[in-house]
């Protein structure tokens, strides 16, 4: 687990540096490439002092977003990655639901009838929820997709936060052609996109997992429980 703790904030901290440097590049009119960054590096001196602006912003703007997504609450998280204010955890409406799931929703709630009762209020169904969690969550199948969404929400985190400082880095650049921004707009966009889609699933994946080992369901370290039903 220690491992796997220094792995996490490794990838956080690799991704943040990755993206200070896409940000850098772009506040510099660079193209996007290995090449303009070590044109940029090999032209200090020249492009200073406005270089190491650039650089010392970027710079504090990575680190930044490394220590905040490592501070930021749990809820917040969640409310980010499910553009939710109340109840934003995926469990909220895990009971009541249209999309597949590895167990048939009739028997999910004759398990627990008080879900019905309270008519799947979301305060209930996540009650419910974190209750069976507390129950299995030392189960394999349930820490390794729960390490995964903590990595993958994180990450996601990471990407919108670049996203909004790249946009604002536009603003203040609107004279740089848009055959550069169109780089970078491509490439913020489309891992924030990705990232959204591939932490809401696993997210969704984490609950259903939790809840198909509480229907009696028997652990398969061949296939995830919260792939879908056969």
């Amino acid at each position: 687990m220690k491992f796997l703790s220094f792995f996490h904030i490794a990838l956080v901290i690799i991704f943040a540096a990755l993206n200070g440097i896409m940000l850098y590049l772009f506040m510099l009119q660079l193209p996007y490439g290995v090449d303009p960054f070590l044109f940029s590096l090999a032209s200090w001196d020249k492009l200073s002092p406005q270089i190491v602006y650039v650089a010392a912003i970027c710079a504090l703007i990575a680190v930044a977003g490394a220590v905040l997504v490592q501070r930021l609450p749990e809820v917040w998280k969640n409310r980010l990655l499910y553009a939710r204010h109340r109840y934003p955890h995926p469990a909220s409406d895990a009971f009541l639901t249209t999309r597949k799931q590895p167990f048939e929703s009739r028997d999910l709630q004759a398990k627990f009838p008080m879900v019905k009762d309270s008519g799947f209020s979301r305060r209930v169904q996540t009650e419910v929820w974190s209750d069976a969690y507390r129950r299995h969550g030392d189960k394999t199948v349930v820490l390794n997709t729960r390490i995964h969404w903590d990595m993958l929400r994180d990450i996601y985190i990471l990407s919108l936060y670049f996203l909004c400082f790249f946009l604002l880095g536009w603003v203040i650049n609107m004279g740089v052609p848009f055959q550069i921004v169109g780089i970078y707009l491509f490439l913020y966009g489309t891992q924030t996109l990705f990232l959204l889609f591939a932490a809401r699933r696993i997210g969704f994946r984490v609950v259903d997992n939790v809840l198909a080992l509480e229907l009696g369901m028997q652990e398969e370290r061949s296939k995830p429980l919260g792939r879908g039903r056969k």
